[in-house]
């Protein structure tokens, strides 16, 4: 009879523990700096994007881009079409300008450093759009 009292007390506290758990929010839509960075192991060449304003971007709660493989995955797209195989691409995003800016200018003096030239796609020949949801 003790251990049936156990059981149910505990059973009480998980489920007020599970009646009071938050939902998680929903991502918001804010206005989101974005810049792809291309590099391949195989090429001393690095290709980046002018930085682009991401209107319809939303940020999960870790202030991480929703979807952020998908602009990648545009940007990877885009170079197989220009005939360039085997490049990583990345997108650095934040919703600062300046802060985009100086991380930016951290990864060029990366590539200076090891001595990888980098060409910089403008925007009028590539831009992100919104990936679609799966």
């Amino acid at each position: 009879m003790k251990l049936i009292k156990i059981l149910i007390a505990v059973l009480m506290v998980f489920g007020v523990a599970q009646a009071s758990a938050k939902e998680p929010k929903a991502p918001k839509a804010i206005v989101v700096y974005a810049v792809g960075v291309a590099t391949s192991f195989n090429d001393s060449v690095a290709y980046f994007t002018e930085m682009q304003v991401l209107n319809d971007a939303t940020l999960d709660r870790d202030r991480y881009l929703h979807r952020r493989s998908g602009y990648s995955f545009q940007l990877r797209d885009y170079l197989l079409g220009q005939g360039k195989e085997n490049f990583t691409c990345l997108v650095l995003f934040n919703a600062k300008k300046a802060k985009l800016e100086k991380e930016l200018d951290k990864v060029k003096a990366r590539f200076a450093k090891d001595n990888i030239s980098l060409i910089e796609i403008k925007e009028a020949d590539f831009k992100f759009t919104k990936p679609e949801e799966l």
